[in-house]
């Protein structure tokens, strides 16, 4: 029985870890300072207490005060808020598609594997529903405006890279408390079998490789969207280290920290 829940469990959780949840960390993004973003104001609170903002019409103010900019500072500023406002976006609609096919392939794979009566395809079910919920709440106000503020995250990763821990400690609390239906539905499973394990071994792998393949489409959109989401945050990451050189008072911006070894693709 345990060969066959892990394959089970093996399927679902590879489709869900490696695309689903959908941080790109091969970018090795992390967030050095505090970033709030609502109705097109985007607020960078720096590491010396100074406090950067740009609004909407691409206008910088520190503390407050308004900086004149030249012609290549202005660049700068515009390329920075873009690509920030351009990656918020990308990043709510990359978590919110992951956890759909996170969705499709955890309520499947249980759902072959226990059946459509055991109860447990709806409790997962539930718990997609209440995460969906939760990443509405936290991004979003009551009219559906972004609204990002970087002191609630728990992680220091571009987001909240806590999402994917919280994700998966949920998946492993609710198997656990349900396991002795999962193994009441197995051995239920077997007896239909007339206990040939290798039958039911191979009836289950031949439904992982199908659900694979049938939600391979979406994993792959997702990983492109992934690297897309990658190359906006370098181009933020290299307008910032230019407005940092050449505007006054910025030395101490450094929100987006950036793995030395990525290269920013123009």
């Amino acid at each position: 029985m345990s060969n066959t829940f892990l394959l089970s469990v093996t399927v679902a959780t590879a489709l869900v870890s490696g695309q689903a949840m959908a941080h790109d960390n091969s970018c090795d993004i992390e967030l050095d300072g505090q970033i709030k973003y609502y109705q097109g104001n985007l607020t960078v609170d720096m590491e010396n207490g100074s406090t950067l903002t740009i609004n909407p019409n691409r206008d910088l103010s520190i503390n407050g005060e308004s900086v004149a900019l030249n012609k290549e500072q202005q660049v700068y500023v515009n390329d920075y808020y873009n690509s920030i406002d351009t990656a918020i976006p990308m990043t709510l609609t990359i978590a919110s598609e992951g956890l759909e096919v996170a969705s499709v392939a955890v309520t499947e794979v249980f759902g072959e594997l226990l059946g459509s009566d055991s109860g447990l395809d709806s409790d997962f079910q539930a718990l997609f529903d209440s995460l969906d919920q939760k990443l509405a709440r936290s991004f979003y106000d009551d009219a559906g405006n972004i609204r990002i503020d970087s002191t609630q995250f728990d992680e220091p990763g571009w987001f909240d890279e806590s999402w994917e821990a919280e994700f998966e400690a949920q998946i492993e609390s609710l198997i656990s408390e349900s396991m002795g239906r999962i193994l009441i539905a197995l051995g239920t499973q077997m007896l239909w079998e007339g206990g040939d394990m290798s039958e039911f071994e191979q009836k289950m792998e031949r439904f992982g490789e199908d659900l694979e393949y049938r939600l391979e489409a979406k994993a792959a959109s997702l990983e492109e969207k992934g690297e897309a989401l990658c190359d906006v945050l370098k181009k933020a990451d290299y307008a910032e280290s230019k407005m940092q050189a050449s505007i006054a008072g910025l030395d101490e911006l450094n929100l987006i920290d950036l793995d030395s070894h990525s290269e920013m693709r123009m």
